[in-house]
């Protein structure tokens, strides 16, 4: 599945590409980033980029970059549930709402899908205020391993329906 480019009024969420990988792979190798990440190890390099974006081109992904103007600043992705990453120095912006946003409708006008799932692990504050903000719900707590941390991590999972999703539209 070939993913369309999303436009948001500051971003542009675009398919992965493999020029890109030293980027991400920059953005990546920053244990303050990855240790709010499940399967993102640390230290990241290129490599671990490269196959990130191949598995993307392979279909096994499904994830956009996001780019603020030339600069990659994250990713997000729809692969059972919504995933994001932004690199250290875009956080506190108003990204990951806006990018999340754009996917999120996404989500909802292509697939017939009652839900959309996500999770964010105990202590980040901030990806619980993105998934609140679009009208995640808190259902259940679990633990999923970080790659990063070498642990099992305590997580939130949210849920957001499309009744919910819908309503928040009509505003």
């Amino acid at each position: 599945m070939t993913l369309p480019t999303l436009r948001t009024q500051r971003l542009t969420l675009q398919a992965p590409r493999l020029r890109d990988a030293r980027l991400v792979a920059k953005a990546l190798n920053n244990i303050n980033v990855s240790r709010w990440l499940s399967a993102v190890p640390f230290p990241y390099g290129v490599t671990d980029a490269q196959w990130f974006i191949n598995e993307n081109l392979r279909g096994n992904f499904h994830a956009w970059f996001i780019w603020q103007d030339a600069a990659l600043i994250g990713t997000i992705g729809l692969d059972g549930e919504l995933g994001y990453w932004l690199a250290q120095d875009a956080w506190g912006q108003g990204f990951a709402t806006e990018a999340a946003r754009a996917v999120v409708d996404y989500h909802f006008e292509k697939h017939e899908a009652d839900h959309l799932k996500s999770t964010y692990f105990d202590g980040n504050a901030a990806s619980r205020s993105v998934l609140v903000k679009l009208g995640f719900e808190r259902t259940s707590a679990d633990l999923h391993f970080s790659a990063a941390r070498q642990e099992d991590v305590p997580v939130h999972c949210m849920t957001l329906t499309r009744h919910r999703w819908e309503a928040a539209r009509d505003v």
